[in-house]
């Protein structure tokens, strides 16, 4: 039992600095050597864990895509309305990633490395997503006039696009609110767009 803790934990603090040295660098930028001066773990014992470091990329990928599902996952089980369960959904998904900065920047890597790895994790939460957009749709919640697809790549793309840019549009146009404030004013705007798709019951 021991050994398999201390597994746990080695592997555990590897991917923790793995983590924040493919934010950092992305994949072609990191060596194991970095990510074993980051995590205390010799480069011997993270290849006998992880036997490349394309594989260490992908474990790395799934852990964080488990945090993402765990965020929606957890609003399963609130038996809110479909429309509510919108509101919040989108709410905790703006909060997910105001807060995982590593994940942002990973997937920003990937995209400029132009590198096709996903997360199976995360392929899955996105068919879920989509299925429930459809749902949404079937049951009278949701215009069937926007395909679910386009739905969440509506709900992703801005919020990537806000976090990037906030503090260049905050100083261009010398906004004087605080961050916090811009937050919410964005999230408030954000959800008001995206369930203007919804549709009366007695649509």
């Amino acid at each position: 039992m021991r050994k398999k803790r201390n597994a746990q934990d080695t592997q555990s603090k590897v991917l923790d600095g793995a983590e924040r040295i493919f934010a950092a660098k992305g994949f072609n930028g990191t060596s194991l050597a970095e990510v074993s001066k980051t995590s205390g773990i010799s480069v011997g014992l993270i290849l006998y864990h992880f036997q490349t470091k394309e594989r260490l990329y992908k474990e790395v990928l799934e852990r964080i895509s488990a945090r993402y599902a765990e965020v929606l996952t957890g609003l399963r089980d609130t038996n809110l309305p479909p429309p509510e369960m919108l509101r919040e959904a989108l709410r905790a998904v703006f909060d997910f990633w105001r807060t995982e900065k590593t994940y942002n920047r990973i997937s920003l890597w990937s995209f400029l490395e132009r590198r096709e790895t996903s997360a199976a994790g995360e392929a899955r939460l996105t068919a879920g997503l989509a299925e429930y957009v459809k749902a949404m749709q079937r049951d009278g919640y949701l215009s069937r006039a926007i395909h679910p697809a386009v739905f969440l790549s509506m709900i992703i793309g801005p919020i990537h696009f806000w976090f990037r840019y906030k503090s260049r549009f905050a100083e261009i146009l010398c906004w004087k609110e605080k961050d916090a404030a811009l937050d919410e004013l964005f999230l408030e705007q954000f959800i008001a767009i995206l369930t203007s798709f919804e549709k009366p019951r007695d649509a």
